[in-house]
């Protein structure tokens, strides 16, 4: 009878989905001192008055020079894959990220808010992705409902640390949305001319496994206000509101944070290169 009992825990236990946030959490402490992130926050309220949407983030890590955050979410799946796909029918390799930049300089805010930057590693970009018992009529699908709240979360904590921070010294803070899978990554090409109108499928296709992919396409679903200057001449307004989610596989997650690196060159529009420059060399 103890031992039904225990195998039922046991069961319970791994059907709950917190093994896999213990395991990622002990790996990145394990192997902080190789690539410099260590756990800052574990189950991590938050509540993001702009959506109404509130949670706990499953972990929260910090890089060695306390200027780096990733927001991570960690899902545990059981012999799934997630299939991604672009419109081009090609997903090729992308720098080019939204991070949300909390910047003071000059006594002021200097931006604080969504930016792209350009992020290593260099990873398939993808709009779409397909999982298994979904439809494409669902209102949203597993991985916008779960990129989605990674996003609030990310801009709730940005909000919660705006004003952590000496007031007579200039700061940078740059926030990153990750979703650590169990799922198997896949990437599909294909010929987008060869897709059927007649019943909307793919004749023939390659897939490719990658330990980790970028997914972008607007998830958040706070308001959005456009003003005048958004109107210019050139700017693609839909762009404005796309967020970026790193997907990763949980086997690869430390290989990702070995590779994971800001380059100067990106923070040049913030004025802030020379002083990252200086921590790096460090």
């Amino acid at each position: 009878m103890a031992a039904d009992a225990d195998a039922d825990a046991l069961k319970l236990a791994n059907d709950s989905g917190f093994p896999l946030q213990i395991a990622i959490e002990r790996a990145v402490t394990e192997t902080s001192a190789s690539h410099g992130w260590k756990v800052r926050y574990t189950e991590h309220a938050w509540v993001n008055a702009s959506d109404k949407q509130s949670g706990f983030a499953d972990l929260i890590l910090e890089d060695r020079y306390g200027t780096a955050f990733l927001v991570v979410e960690c899902k545990r799946v059981r012999q799934a894959t997630w299939l991604f796909m672009n419109s081009t029918g090609q997903a090729n390799p992308r720098r080019n990220s939204k991070a949300w930049i909390s910047h003071y300089a000059s006594g002021r805010m200097a931006h604080f808010g969504w930016h792209d930057i350009a992020i290593e590693p260099e990873c398939p970009e993808s709009i779409f992705c397909a999982v298994r018992g979904q439809s494409t009529n669902d209102r949203s699908t597993l991985l916008e409902r779960i990129g989605g709240e990674v996003i609030s979360a990310t801009e709730a904590i940005a909000n919660e640390e705006r004003d952590y921070r000496l007031q007579s010294q200039e700061t940078m803070r740059l926030y990153f949305n990750i979703i650590v899978t169990t799922a198997d990554l896949k990437v599909a090409k294909f010929d987008p001319a060869g897709v059927s109108l007649a019943d909307g499928t793919i004749p023939d296709a390659e897939f490719d496994s990658v330990p980790f992919v970028r997914f972008r396409k607007q998830l958040s679903m706070r308001s959005f206000s456009l003003g005048p200057s958004d109107y210019e001449k050139g700017t693609n307004v839909s762009k404005l509101r796309e967020n970026t989610v790193f997907v990763v596989r949980a086997d690869a997650f430390v290989d990702f944070l070995t590779r994971f690196d800001i380059p100067n060159s990106s923070l040049n529009k913030f004025q802030y290169a020379a002083r990252w420059h200086d921590a790096t060399a460090g």
